[in-house]
């Protein structure tokens, strides 16, 4: 898979997920690829500890670099870890193992197939790719998925789980403006109204088991906000 033309930024928000980091991190490097990892952390939120232990992996390997946040949520670290990444393709994942860090290979493949194609993560692509979700949780997310669908035609089934890589230039000017959840759609919307085409890659879900599972009823109020706006604009 080695290609020298082809060099990926790994963007990887963390709050105080240890094990669950070192492991994507282990997993993740194995890739053949010219790469840099950007663990982007709080000043706030992050414990001394969790520190530590990036500190540590920054010492084994040498491509990791880590950032304090300056914009609250997910999309505060997101939008540093864009803004600190130096390599044409950005890959964006999770450090709790509810991105499978071994799927990266396949979507750095494609990435390498469909150079000027941003490659989604999707969860809902084939049978049985959540583990623990809850059936709820489930209904609700394939509700949101269809909604959003309906008014966004953009060919993937999965709209709200940010596991994907992207052309650097597809992303470069956009202003992320909401940092909880909805900016994983902000960063949907912004290509696609650029006429990028999209590629999806059948990923899987599984519970994590560190940190803390944010608000569901709030990050789907996040994603429409962002719909709304959309469609109204």
């Amino acid at each position: 898979m080695k290609n020298k033309k082809y060099s990926l930024s790994i963007i990887i928000p963390c709050l105080n997920e240890i094990k669950s980091l070192t492991k994507t991190i282990k997993i993740v490097i194995k890739n053949n690829i010219k790469k840099e990892i950007i663990i982007i952390i709080s000043k706030k939120l992050t414990q001394p500890k969790t520190l530590n232990a990036i500190r540590n992996l920054k010492k084994k390997y040498k491509i990791i670099k880590y950032f304090y946040q300056e914009k609250p949520f997910v999309g505060g670290a997101i939008e540093m870890g864009i803004k600190k990444s130096k390599y044409p393709y950005l890959a964006l994942m999770a450090s709790d193992l509810e991105t499978n860090p071994y799927h990266l290979k396949k979507l750095i493949l494609n990435s390498l197939k469909y150079r000027d194609t941003i490659i989604v993560g999707d969860r809902w692509k084939e049978k049985n790719n959540f583990k623990n979700y809850g059936f709820l949780s489930l209904i609700l997310n394939f509700i949101a998925q269809k909604t959003i669908k309906f008014f966004v035609k953009i060919d993937i089934n999965d709209f709200t789980f940010a596991y994907r890589i992207y052309p650097r230039k597809s992303i470069k000017n956009c202003k992320i403006t909401e940092y909880r959840n909805g900016w994983a759609l902000e960063l949907l919307l912004a290509p696609y109204l650029l006429k990028y085409k999209f590629k999806s890659v059948s990923t899987s879900w599984i519970l994590r088991k560190e940190g803390t599972k944010s608000n569901p009823l709030l990050n789907y109020i996040s994603f429409f906000k962002i719909l709304i706006y959309h469609l109204l604009r």
